[in-house]
């Protein structure tokens, strides 16, 4: 039989040669811990619709930090539940709000641990959608836009180390960056949702950030996941963009 001159399994044997032409590794370095804070003190909230799921920490400590570093995870990712919800959803970019006085706590005790934050209005409106609604009920979306912005700018302000929008608004990417950039903020990476579906996948995060609509749905500014070619349109959108944010 004719000696094979092709044989990727020379690069297989041990798991030295294995990690040393590995394409993709995921570690707790790649992590990012999601905590979704609101007042009070030693708060352990279950989420109902995953009955199994341990409960989610509410309110970020010292401890917390400090046991997230020792297992290797750089990061965390901020989710507000403010005490009092508005119209408008003011407590987004209140320079006092929960997500910002979370963002001083961190930093205060470790300020080099990296803090993301989430920026979205839904769990600052008393409706509970992604921003400012019309005398019909629907998200303006330009207008959403500078809510956004500002919301950011309050983060940055706080010390967040990253800003996540996740409303699906189009062209938020442009108006945070812009803003950000305004304000002395250019430093700042947005790490923006590309690409986020109207699924009931998302009921147990809506539990926990206690937002979800009071009425209707998100799917008029969320993704529909069967447009295969409005995705395709999405992303090339996004990745054009990826490196000015």
């Amino acid at each position: 039989m004719e000696y094979p001159t092709y044989r990727p399994r020379r690069l297989r044997r041990t798991e030295t040669l294995r990690a040393m032409v590995r394409e993709t590794a995921l570690d707790a370095s790649d992590f990012i811990y999601p905590l979704f804070v609101k007042p009070g003190t030693g708060l352990r909230d279950a989420v109902s619709s995953m009955p199994r799921r341990v409960p989610d920490q509410r309110r970020p400590t010292a401890a917390e930090v400090d046991e997230l570093k020792s297992l290797g995870v750089p990061a965390v990712i901020l989710f507000g539940l403010p005490e009092h919800k508005d119209e408008g959803g003011s407590g987004a970019y209140d320079s006092d709000g929960i997500v910002q006085r979370a963002i001083r706590a961190i930093k205060n005790h470790d300020p080099d641990f990296t803090v993301v934050t989430d920026v979205c209005m839904c769990e600052y409106t008393s409706h509970g959608h992604c921003g400012a609604l019309d005398e019909h009920g629907c998200v303006m979306n330009d207008v959403t836009l500078e809510m956004l912005a500002q919301t950011a700018v309050s983060h940055a302000e706080a010390g967040a180390d990253i800003v996540a929008p996740s409303d699906m608004m189009d062209g938020r990417v442009g108006a945070i960056r812009s803003a950000l950039d305004a304000e002395g903020f250019s430093e700042i990476p947005i790490m923006a949702y590309a690409a986020k579906y109207a699924s009931a996948y998302y009921g147990p995060f809506r539990e926990a950030a206690d937002s979800a609509p009071a009425f209707g749905d998100r799917r008029a500014y969320q993704m529909d996941r069967r447009t295969r070619r409005k995705r395709c349109v999405r992303w090339r959108w996004t990745s054009a963009r990826v490196p000015t944010s």
